[in-house]
């Protein structure tokens, strides 16, 4: 049975690896030597990709942006440095309820980085998220976020029959 389970993960490493690194590691005595093998050559994060995702983040502003194309920005750099940052990824099974209060710790600094970067339009919204205790997840906050903006969309073409998206853009644009 060992010897069967050894031989499709040998074939998942043949199918899933280029060849050159296939060859590689073809002979390795046990799938836990395998990936350690493949940690090892190819788990270091790169350094200068988790540099240029942080300066995108901080220098990444709404401004004429709604909230779907300033949100989707951030979710996309937010995944794409989870995926290099190895810290970010434990799997480990701890009791002490640590792992929690570091997810939740990661999630609070990305709804202010999420907040911070909305145009001047949204103060009051952003003055009430946070006043919320706890704070809520960066998902609750755009789907709060997302409300509000649908109101006021329909608050502008109330006022402003005829093109009112477009005035809704550059109202956004001269206010934020």
């Amino acid at each position: 049975m060992e010897q069967v389970q050894w031989h499709s993960v040998v074939m998942v490493a043949q199918l899933s690896l280029s060849n050159e690194i296939a060859d590689s590691v073809i002979y390795s005595k046990t799938t836990k030597d395998l990936l350690q093998e493949l940690k090892d050559r190819f788990g270091q994060s790169n350094s200068a990709q988790l540099y240029y995702l942080q300066k995108e983040l901080s220098d990444l502003v709404q401004r004429s942006n709604d909230i779907t194309g300033y949100f989707t920005k951030n979710k996309r750099l937010w995944d794409e440095l989870d995926a290099l940052n190895t810290s970010v990824n434990c799997t480990c099974y701890c009791q002490c309820g640590e792992k929690a209060k570091m997810g939740k710790s990661l999630q609070d600094e990305r709804l202010i980085q999420f907040l911070m970067g909305l145009n001047d339009v949204y103060a009051a919204e952003k003055s009430n998220i946070l006043m919320l205790s706890p704070l809520p997840s960066v998902n609750h906050t755009y789907s709060l976020l997302m409300q509000d903006e649908k109101q006021r969309e329909v608050y502008m073409s109330s006022y402003y029959p005829g093109n009112s998206v477009s005035f809704l853009a550059i109202n956004q644009t001269t206010l934020g």
